[in-house]
């Protein structure tokens, strides 16, 4: 009896999703192309998970969102994530952010501990290039470990074509 009543409630609310999603799907494009993805108002580009390389089976992992606000301001937040890995290492994610000159400028994220996540929210101006990569960082030898690959998560459009 108990089985039933659950099965019937799971019935219930899958068919209230489906219900309340058609409408949704039955829009106009223009009408959905229009509203703004992002809760911010911005167009956000979500990018990750990316991942550092395996220790003990276990990998830190990155995933977020970038956007350019209305002052041309480079924006990228997200989550880094460490689970499982011993207390000397702590998940790290690099941020490069690259102007159109080819100067660099580094910004980094660190969790430590195998519980819950760090928030991370960085800024930049005149930004051309962004890139991300998730390693370990070693805390008793003071430097980054198993770091994976460097990843573009936003490249300005060139404008060589004209």
């Amino acid at each position: 009896m108990r089985r039933s009543i659950t099965r019937i409630l799971g019935l219930a609310a899958a068919t209230a999703v489906i219900a309340i999603g058609v409408p949704a799907l039955a829009t106009p494009a223009s009408a959905a192309a229009a509203a703004p993805s992002a809760s911010n108002g911005y167009d956000e580009e979500p990018w990750g998970y990316y991942y550092s390389k395996y220790y003990d089976d276990y990998r830190a992992g990155a995933r977020g969102s970038v956007w350019v606000d209305d002052d041309d301001r480079l924006h990228v937040q997200g989550r880094l994530y460490d689970k499982h890995s011993p207390s000397r290492l702590c998940g790290y994610a690099q941020f490069k952010f690259e102007t159109h000159d080819g100067d660099e400028n580094y910004s980094w994220a660190r969790k430590c501990g195998s519980s819950g996540y760090q928030r991370f929210h960085y800024v930049a101006d005149e930004i051309d290039n962004l890139q991300v990569r998730v390693c370990y960082w070693d805390r008793h030898q003071a430097k980054k470990t198993l770091c994976g690959k460097w990843r573009y998560i936003y490249e300005i459009e060139s404008d060589e074509e004209e």
